[in-house]
Order: C-alpha cells, then sequence, then structure tokens
C-alpha cells in the first residue's frame, strides 16, 4: 500500500495534507455533518477559528533525521517538533487488525516546542497536535494536525509566544505592556487557549480537546482534524481554569472548577446537547491557601470524589515571569491532603476525610465497597501516585528529557489506592495497591475498560518503567486482583498512553484491545495494538516521519 498525502511549500510549518475528496474501501475524506438527526449544535460553537489550508498533491515527507543537542547527542523524536503542520495517509499494517474494530482514536498532545529560534521549556508547553488512527475492515488511515487555537495562531503569525502556556509567559517590551499584561491575566485574556492536553466524545456527538483554561476548549472534526471553533460555556458560572479530565459518558459531562478566591471547588454537570453547566454541591477545602490542583478526579456510580491535594493552585508564582519549580503551583505539606466525597443527586458531602500526603495528574477508577448486606461501607479511589514527590514536575521540562544519558531518574511512582470510609470516620488511608516493582516502580497515563467506569473493576493500563530511564517506557496492564503486572517495551521507544477499546458485545472485562501510539528510538512513529487480554502485540503500522510524544487520547465509534 502507498502513502497519499499532499503537502504546500509554505515556510512555517509545512503543510501536508491529504485529498479530502478521495474515498476508499468506506474511508470517506469529504467534510460530512456528524449531528445527524439531533437538534443543531453549530448554535453552540463559535465558528471560524481555523483558517482553511491549500490542498495540493505532493508525496508524504521522507522520515527526519534526529535532530542533535548542544553535547553531540542525538535528541529523542519524541522531545521534538512535529515536522509539518498536517498529513493525512494510509499506512502500510503489520499483522492483523481486528474487524471488529471499527472507528477512529485520537490522540491530543504538545506536539510543537519552538516558535522561529525560540525553544519552550517544558513538555507541557508544546502546541496541541491532534493524531488519528481510523480503523475499518482491517485497513487503518492516519494523520494529524494542529488545533488552531488563537495562542497557535497568534505565535505563527507574529513568531513568539503571546499568551501565557504552563511555563512560558510573553515577554513585555516594557514596565507598561507588563502591567497591562498582569491586568489582562486577572480577566482570564492573557491566559492560553492551547487545548493541548485531552480530547473527549460528548453525548451528543461533539468531539472538543481540553486544557487547564476553560477558554481553552475546542470543537474539532474527528474525521478531517478540522478546528471548528470555541466551545463556549453558555453560564454564568465563571472561572479560568477547570479539571483537564472531567468525566465524560453518553449521558453526562462533570467536572470540578477550582474557586481560587475562596479556596474550594464547584462541582458540575452538563447535559448532551447542551453548553451549560449546573452546579451539583461545593466543597469547601479544609487546608491550604488555595485549592489543591485538580488535574482529573473519579467517580462511582453515585459519588463524586473530590481529591484536595497539597500541591496547590499558587497565584504568586502565577504572576510571575520567570517560572518556579512548582510553575503555578506550590507544595504545602502542613496543608495536609483530605478526600471528599459528593452525593451525585443531592450535593451532599457524604464523607471529608484527611489521607496521607500525596501527588498525582491522573485517577484510574473508583468504586463502592459493600458489606454482606450490600450496604455501601466505603468508597476505593485508584490513582497513579507518586510517593509524594512533587520533583515530577520539574522532571518534564524538555532539557530533562532531551538530556538522558543512561542515569535512572525517574522519580518513583506507584498504583496508589484510597480506602475513604463513609462510617463518620476523620480519616482515609493510602497504600500501594500492588508492589511497584511490578510495573518497574513507573506508573502514569492510565485506561480502563470503559464500561467499568465507577465500578469495582479488574485490570487497569498505563504506562510503567523499565529502568534504568527518565521517563515511563513501558505499556503495562494491571492486574489488581491478582496484583501482577504485563509490560510491553521496545528498546528505546516512548510509548503514549495505552487506550483501551472493548470489543462489541464482549463479556469479559479484558476482551478488546489496547492502542497506543509510540515514538521510536531511531526517529520512527508507528501505531501499536496490543491484545487486551494476552497483552501481545497484535498489528503495528509504521508513520512516514517521527512523531513527538502526546498525552490523551478517545474513541469515537464508527456509526
Amino acid at each position: 500500500m502507498a502513502f497519499t498525502a499532499i503537502r504546500s511549500s509554505i515556510s512555517w510549518p509545512t503543510m501536508v495534507v491529504s485529498d479530502h475528496n478521495a474515498s476508499r474501501d468506506g474511508f470517506s475524506f469529504h467534510n460530512k455533518p456528524i449531528y445527524k438527526g439531533k437538534r443543531n449544535l453549530q448554535d453552540l460553537t463559535i465558528a471560524n477559528v481555523a483558517s482553511p489550508l491549500p490542498l495540493i498533491n505532493a508525496p508524504p515527507p521522507p522520515p527526519e533525521e534526529p535532530s542533535t543537542t548542544t553535547c553531540g547527542r542525538h535528541q529523542h523524536v519524541a522531545w521534538t517538533s512535529i515536522p509539518q503542520e498536517r498529513w493525512e495517509g494510509e499506512l502500510l499494517v503489520q499483522g492483523q487488525i481486528p474487524l471488529w474494530l471499527k472507528g477512529t482514536y485520537l490522540r491530543n498532545g504538545p506536539g510543537l516546542w519552538h516558535i522561529g529560534d525560540y525553544n519552550f521549556r517544558h513538555l507541557f508547553d508544546g502546541y496541541a497536535t491532534l493524531v488519528k488512527l481510523q480503523f475499518e475492515n482491517g485497513r487503518l488511515i492516519a494523520g494529524h494536525r494542529q488545533i488552531e487555537s488563537q495562542a497557535y495562531q497568534a505565535a505563527k503569525k507574529n513568531q513568539k509566544i503571546c499568551y501565557r502556556e504552563f511555563s512560558e509567559v510573553p515577554k513585555a517590551e516594557n514596565f507598561l505592556s507588563y502591567v497591562g499584561e498582569l491586568a489582562s491575566l486577572f480577566s482570564g485574556a492573557s491566559l492560553t487557549d492551547n487545548s493541548n492536553t485531552g480530547v473527549v466524545k460528548l453525548g451528543d456527538g461533539r468531539v472538543v480537546c481540553l486544557t487547564e483554561t476553560q477558554k481553552g476548549s475546542i470543537v474539532i472534526d474527528p474525521v478531517t482534524l478540522d478546528t471548528i471553533g470555541k466551545f463556549e460555556y453558555s453560564d454564568s458560572l465563571g472561572g479560568l481554569i477547570h479539571s483537564a479530565h472531567p468525566i465524560v459518558t453518553d449521558n453526562e459531562f462533570l467536572t470540578l472548577l477550582p474557586d481560587l478566591v475562596k479556596p474550594g471547588y464547584l462541582v458540575v454537570r452538563m447535559e448532551p446537547a447542551t453548553n451549560e453547566r449546573k452546579v451539583i454541591g461545593r466543597v469547601d477545602c479544609r487546608g491550604g491557601p488555595s485549592p489543591g490542583w485538580v488535574h482529573s478526579f473519579p467517580v462511582t456510580d453515585h459519588y463524586i470524589v473530590v481529591p484536595e491535594m497539597p500541591l496547590r493552585y499558587c497565584a504568586q508564582n502565577l504572576l510571575k515571569a520567570e517560572p518556579t519549580p512548582l510553575y503555578k503551583f506550590q507544595w504545602h505539606p502542613e496543608s495536609k491532603g483530605y478526600m471528599h466525597v459528593m452525593c451525585k443527586t443531592s450535593g451532599k458531602i457524604v464523607a471529608s476525610v484527611e489521607v496521607p500526603l500525596f501527588v498525582t495528574f491522573h485517577f484510574i477508577n473508583a468504586y463502592e465497597e459493600v458489606d454482606e448486606d450490600g450496604r455501601i461501607t466505603a468508597v476505593i479511589a485508584d490513582c497513579c501516585e507518586h510517593n509524594s514527590d512533587t520533583t515530577i514536575l520539574d522532571r518534564l521540562r524538555l532539557q530533562n528529557l532531551r538530556s538522558f544519558n543512561g542515569e535512572d531518574v525517574l522519580p518513583d511512582a506507584r498504583v496508589g489506592r484510597f480506602k475513604i470510609p463513609l462510617d463518620g470516620s476523620s480519616y482515609g488511608t493510602l497504600e500501594a495497591a500492588l508492589d511497584p516493582n511490578e510495573h518497574g516502580k513507573g506508573m502514569d497515563m492510565c485506561s480502563i475498560n470503559p464500561n467499568y467506569l465507577g465500578k469495582k473493576y479488574r485490570y487497569a493500563y498505563a504506562c510503567g518503567a523499565k529502568r534504568p530511564c527518565n521517563f515511563p517506557n513501558t505499556l503495562t496492564k494491571i492486574d489488581l486482583e491478582l496484583k501482577k503486572a504485563k509490560n510491553w517495551y521496545d528498546e528505546g521507544a516512548v510509548p503514549s498512553e495505552p487506550f483501551f477499546v472493548a470489543r462489541p458485545g464482549a463479556t469479559e472485562e479484558d476482551d478488546g484491545v489496547v492502542i497506543s501510539i509510540i515514538s521510536g528510538k531511531n526517529g520512527e512513529g508507528y501505531a501499536l495494538l496490543l491484545d487486551g487480554s494476552t497483552f501481545e502485540e497484535i498489528a503495528r503500522a509504521k508513520f512516514p516521519y517521527g512523531l513527538p510524544y502526546g498525552l490523551h487520547g478517545c474513541w469515537v465509534p464508527k456509526e
């Protein structure tokens, strides 16, 4: 099979796209309405964010040689910018893709870490690159495109950073412009809309890319990857930030809105086909000068779990022109850590307990523990926990990631299991759900069978570690019942989040496939499919160019 792509010859960045007027064996590349039979959801989107790209026939770009550092060492392709703004083509598959796998896997993440001659500092600063893997009839169409946020478009036009990113601040030309920039910070105008963190499919079919800022919610077309427009919330709840990982099902959208003025969190729900968030309840913080960072949170069938981490938002650090070691946050161990449990229906807080200090980006799942009479006695919440070590944030500086010299510098992590009693106790527990050596004491970027969201479950998929390393470098299947792990490893490769897709009609929890996109040690990139049960490789397909590391994904089934 040949690659099919088209390319333009503009100077920055090179644009490479497919012929969207082509159609092959069930794959159609025309722009199609994706909301048939439903209300006009375009009315809920502020359109015309993206500028049209020219379509010019050309061969795909050749794989690029890895660049070198000033010390002469090769930079891993995982930490280099994507070589072109857009590409699409059919990939040659080695192995066999299950015929039941019909739909599109989308992966979001930072993919461009420079503007002109200026190189960004942190992994989380990069401009968003959306990658797709479109499966049908055993074939695979792949592609990528930059998300056309205002921050990205302004950077292209002005050849400099124009909005506040995770660790980057626009350089003020003089004191007056600095004061003006601070004023726009308080209004939120200078905060980035660079939606480089996650991507979710809402219950009404819209696909939205997300980040920590509310303004960084952008609707995209899952087929063409075109940026459709801003996702504008129609309520009056306000606020500047939210959890980057909402809980999304076919029936609802749940998220947390941190309150930086009166420290706490609003817990809100949004129904499909609306942009209006409604308050379920509020959690007031029990410690510290500000709310803890809530990158993610878990739910059960009946409850929403609100973590209060002692790594807290810090307004003082936010105002600084240069990043601190903890960036927009500050570690307050004296403020302690807490877990709050809220009833989904009433908004009532049914438990609020102190727990051991913890640091986590990503919760895996939660469920309700019941006694022999069926009464709920506790909530169990699992996360990728970094042993209350905040240095993981600074380890993600691009300079650190690009300078690996064989020394084992990845901070230890584990599957942290919280037990939150519902009997009025003041304290909960936190311990490892299995021996961390099972997964190399590395643990992050997790997924589960979505049919087990909020329910008792057995399996989780994540990125672990084969030491020595400076970043998670394995794909890991966790068996929480046997307390064992299976690990996939390709020497020198950097895998992205393993995403589980269940086989239609499956009765076993691990009956499905695990999808990951791999950045190879020799500058290549490839899509990987593992059997969800055996965790053995069943197929892979190589991209014609190197792929930078990406963060989180979602599955859009073919209707």
